[in-house]
């Protein structure tokens, strides 16, 4: 389900935005969490992204990361950097991984904007203020769990 819900985000994406994904035309990626149990291949193909949790299928690039280093990446973060620091392993072609990480960086998307359209102002603020915090934190997972919580529980207070 997880998997039908990203493609459909991610072709929303490529349809409502000036994205160019033909340097990845044919491209397999195989992107792992190693803090939250999210794992699944990507496929570039005929300007969309097909998304599978097939375990068979050959990648051109295995991609593994903590999900903090995930959002930074998507704040601008510098690929490179995040190397030096061994907070990405990359097995396979990185030069897929970096065309990858600059289709990312193109995307410039207000998620808290998009999410209000679908759950209202407040929530989408309580949203991107939880991300934020999952980005600083050391403990993404722990992060979540309490956010979440704390959302539950009193969502005025925050």
């Amino acid at each position: 389900m997880q998997a039908i819900i990203l493609e459909r985000a991610l072709n929303f994406l490529l349809a409502t935005h000036p994205i160019d994904i033909q340097p990845l035309e044919g491209k397999k990626v195989h992107f792992s969490l190693q803090d939250f149990p999210l794992e699944m291949n990507f496929i570039c193909t005929n300007n969309r992204i097909f998304v599978t949790t097939d375990a068979a299928i050959n990648t051109d690039v295995n991609i593994t990361l903590q999900s903090s280093v995930f959002l930074a990446l998507f704040q601008g973060e510098d690929l490179t950097e995040l190397l030096r620091q061994d907070k990405i392993v990359i097995h396979g072609d990185v030069k897929t991984a970096q065309l990858l990480v600059d289709l990312l960086q193109q995307v410039n998307i207000d998620l808290e904007e998009l999410l209000s359209k679908y759950t209202g102002d407040v929530v989408a603020h309580q949203v991107g203020k939880l991300a934020k915090k999952i980005k600083s934190s050391d403990n993404p997972i722990g992060s979540i769990k309490d956010g979440i919580t704390h959302f539950l529980i009193a969502p005025s207070r925050h």
